[in-house]
């Protein structure tokens, strides 16, 4: 627990130094994280048999981040237009050694991990509130996953789903909602006193609600990755955050929270 708890803080340290620093600093954050979590999974699950769909998915998923700083869709769809026919390309060259269904694993993760952190980034970029609606996404999804973890460890009695995931429990899953829904209406109170002020004011009851609907999110995030653990007999993808393993074992309760968020605060702006 303890390798844990010190992990924890170190990523903490590091996301309030990235969200500190201009916006630019974030996009290149979701870069690192985004092209590192897909180098474990295709790494770690031996899904690819060949080495330049390896590489290749690892410069996509560094790629599509970047794609954030334009204006428009077109250099997104050309990134991924350009993936797609490079990828077309080596499973025809390597279809003897290349299973279809490995590069079709491959182009999905590589797809569906820099699109679900790049929400973050978009998240930033909103509007003038944009930094205060990350840090609650990131806040809400991690005392979610820290409350589960703790509250499930002394508390926890009926299983989640063990199947997949022993050691979650029911109990932790109330207990994470509860410690987010807390965690984001103190982050909702602190950002109104000490940065918005009188500019504007926190709409409290929907940051209350918003938690409440989306802490759950991240429990799905981790079974998802869970699940692929278990299939391919891996017990951590990496080992890079003391505690926690790798990349994407810290970040894949991310997947569905950030993209949820980005999508309700277009009709739930939680600040007026």
């Amino acid at each position: 627990m303890k390798p844990r708890i010190i992990g924890g803080a170190i990523g903490l340290s590091l996301m309030a130094v990235v969200l500190l620093l201009p916006p630019i600093a974030l996009t290149f954050a979701v870069l690192v994280i985004s092209a590192t979590a897909v180098a474990e999974l295709v790494t770690k699950t031996d899904t690819p048999a060949n080495k330049w769909i390896t590489l290749t998915s690892v410069i996509y998923s560094a790629i599509i981040p970047l794609t954030s700083l334009f204006n428009n869709f077109l250099p997104g769809l050309i990134a991924v237009f350009s993936y797609l026919l490079v990828l077309v390309c080596l499973q025809i060259r390597y279809h003897q050694t290349q299973q279809i269904e490995q590069t079709g694993f491959v182009f999905f993760m590589s797809t569906f991990l820099p699109f679900s952190f790049s929400c973050l980034i978009y998240l930033r970029k909103f509007n003038e509130y944009g930094l205060f609606y990350v840090l609650l996404a990131i806040i809400v999804t991690w005392m979610s996953d820290m409350g589960a973890y703790f509250i499930g460890t002394f508390f926890g009695k009926r299983k989640l789903c063990p199947a997949i995931s022993p050691k979650k429990t029911v109990e932790g899953l109330i207990g994470g909602i509860i410690v987010s829904v807390i965690s984001a209406v103190l982050t909702g109170v602190l950002y109104q006193n000490l940065a918005v002020r009188e500019s504007a004011g926190i709409i409290i009851w929907q940051v209350a609600l918003l938690a409440l609907v989306s802490a759950p999110l991240p429990v799905f995030g981790d079974l998802f990755a869970s699940l692929i653990k278990r299939q391919h007999h891996v017990k951590d993808f990496g080992n890079i955050i003391p505690g926690h393993g790798g990349m994407m074992d810290r970040f894949d309760s991310l997947l569905l929270t950030a993209p949820f968020f980005y999508i309700v605060v277009h009709y739930f702006p939680l600040v007026a």
